[in-house]
């Protein structure tokens, strides 16, 4: 019988969240055309970072890496394109990804052991938006990325006898962005010097937008930041994320949101996403000027 040596690998796990949502949203065809894409994205991601493309695992995909180091470059990549392609943002696609560090065993063309099974765990504590990965891992890197981790919880994980250190991997802070090499530095203090903070007023509540709090919801549905109780505002809205040190304004509704900036003529965005810029009104379903006093209003700090 053969018996395969054990290595050690980063492996990673990138799955679309709630992409059942997609089959109830566009049906079926249109659903496995979106899923394919983006498996597509992740999959090149993968390979052009020294990884190696495993398999696909429904509406996710597994790659193993040398490094953890390889691995959360990775998936801070898979977040910022996947979040940036128009097609996957009018479609409301998000990411959860999760990785672990450790024994491997490679055979027929798959993995097994501690890194495969404790990062499909990785995967599995991931939210909507997030990198997951352990202390174990964590110890193990080397990159700056290692400094953007955020302790998040202590469990015992499925599979492991002993409690677990979980790590959230915090993407999308100017000193995460791509850097070109021939950004001068002039550009780069341009770009890490624009303002992050975006503050939120809708009747007697105040909500800051930043690196913190960089997704903020609006909605009718409860599970809301801000929830807007009215017939014409979808269950899930609109959102405000900050990218690359921009705020953008994404609507995901049935009835399009209403956006005046500045002393500009108001915009009408429907399934689409556009960069705020200074302060202004947005409204949920409704033109701006229809009960104004109701409007959502923001103003870049």
């Amino acid at each position: 019988m053969a018996t395969f040596p054990t290595r050690q690998l980063t492996v990673l796990f990138a799955d679309i969240a709630g992409s059942t949502r997609l089959y109830d949203t566009f049906g079926g065809s249109k659903a496995r055309e979106l899923i394919a894409e983006c498996l597509s994205h992740l999959k090149r991601l993968i390979q052009a970072n020294d990884g190696t493309f495993i398999k696909t695992l429904g509406d996710a995909v597994m790659g193993t890496f040398p490094t953890p180091d390889n691995a959360a470059e990775t998936a801070r990549q898979m977040h910022e394109e996947i979040a940036f392609d128009s097609k996957m943002i009018q479609a409301n696609i998000h990411l959860r990804i999760g990785f672990h560090h450790g024994d491997a065993i490679c055979e027929s063309q798959d993995v097994f052991g501690d890194a495969a099974n404790v990062g499909a765990r990785m995967v599995e504590l991931a939210k909507s938006d997030q990198i997951i990965t352990n202390k174990e891992t964590l110890v193990q890197m080397k990159s700056d990325l290692k400094r953007m981790a955020r302790i998040v919880d202590r469990t015992r994980v499925r599979g492991m006898d002993d409690i677990m250190e979980i790590h959230e991997l915090v993407w999308g802070k100017p000193e995460q962005m791509t850097m070109s090499s021939s950004f001068t530095e002039e550009m780069i203090a341009s770009l890490t010097s624009k303002k992050d903070f975006l503050q939120i007023r809708y009747l007697q509540q105040r909500i800051l937008v930043d690196h913190e709090r960089p997704i903020f919801t609006m909605g009718r549905g409860a599970a809301n930041h801000l929830i807007i109780d009215d017939p014409m505002v979808s269950r899930m809205h609109a959102r405000i994320e900050l990218q690359r040190n921009r705020f953008l304004l994404i609507d995901q509704s049935t009835n399009g949101t209403f956006l005046k900036m500045n002393a500009d003529e108001p915009i009408f965005l429907r399934r689409d996403a556009i960069q705020l810029e200074g302060e202004g009104l947005i409204r949920l379903g409704k033109k701006i000027g229809e009960d104004e006093q109701l409007a959502v209003r923001y103003k870049i700090l």
